[in-house]
């Protein structure tokens, strides 16, 4: 009997010499692998269906042998999704999402917040506006690391809870940006930023936001206890 579900890719890799796992999140069964038979020779089936750029609609049977992975049977472009072009910048966030939802989620554990939080950010990172991309991006971060318990304070300080015109220092273990007086208490775990980020001018600036991205991914590293390779990427947007 087939399963099916709405999901999203969040990775794959190759198995043997045509065959694929790909690891999806879905609306109904959360993350979960699947064996594709023959993915990278069957161009009828599966070419052009094992992106990451959109939401599909799945199906799959359950392994009939224990410790084997289920196998996925049929995926087409979920219904109302749009397909876009080819974006850099909008691959680069997309690929940060994914990452990071793939290394702090269980295997089958459905979320409905998070499934809805992913449809959020595929609906609103298409767009020609850089500042509304990255945006987007870090809205998404900051929501799901909320979903999960741990999201970091940011325009103020963490322990005291002033309010920060500029954030100098980010406290990757306690929670956030931390003034200079309470960042004292806590050396080891804090990032001292080079450029600090003017609170005020947070939304409308493309390099203050990009800092933050890049900060919230240590956050997130430190939390997972997962290196990211995406983070890498943004230097060069």
């Amino acid at each position: 009997m087939a399963n099916k579900t709405n999901a999203y890719i969040l990775s794959k890799k190759e198995s043997g010499e045509s065959d694929l796992v790909v690891t999806f999140y879905s609306n109904t069964f959360g993350k979960i692998d699947l064996f594709v038979k023959s993915a990278r020779k069957s161009k009828k089936r599966f070419q052009g269906k094992l992106e990451n750029s959109n939401q599909y609609s799945i199906e799959f049977v359950k392994a009939k042998k224990i410790n084997s992975l289920n196998s996925l049977t049929s995926i087409e472009q979920a219904k109302n999704i749009r397909f876009y072009e080819f974006d850099k910048s909008i691959y680069i966030y997309r690929s940060i999402i994914l990452e990071m939802i793939d290394k702090f989620e269980i295997d089958n554990q459905p979320n409905s917040e998070v499934f809805s939080l992913m449809d959020f950010f595929y609906l609103n990172i298409n767009s020609n506006n850089e500042i509304k991309k990255i945006k987007t991006t870090v809205k998404t971060i900051n929501k799901y690391l909320k979903i999960n318990g741990v999201q970091p304070t940011i325009k103020k300080c963490y322990s005291c809870k002033k309010d920060l015109i500029n954030i100098k220092f980010f406290d990757l273990k306690n929670g956030g940006s931390v003034c200079n007086k309470c960042r004292l208490k806590n050396k080891p775990f804090i990032l001292n930023l080079n450029k600090p980020i003017n609170t005020k001018t947070l939304n409308r600036d493309f390099n203050y936001l990009n800092n933050l991205l890049i900060i919230l991914l240590k956050f997130c590293e430190y939390h997972s206890g997962k290196i990211f390779n995406s983070v890498k990427y943004l230097r060069v947007i």
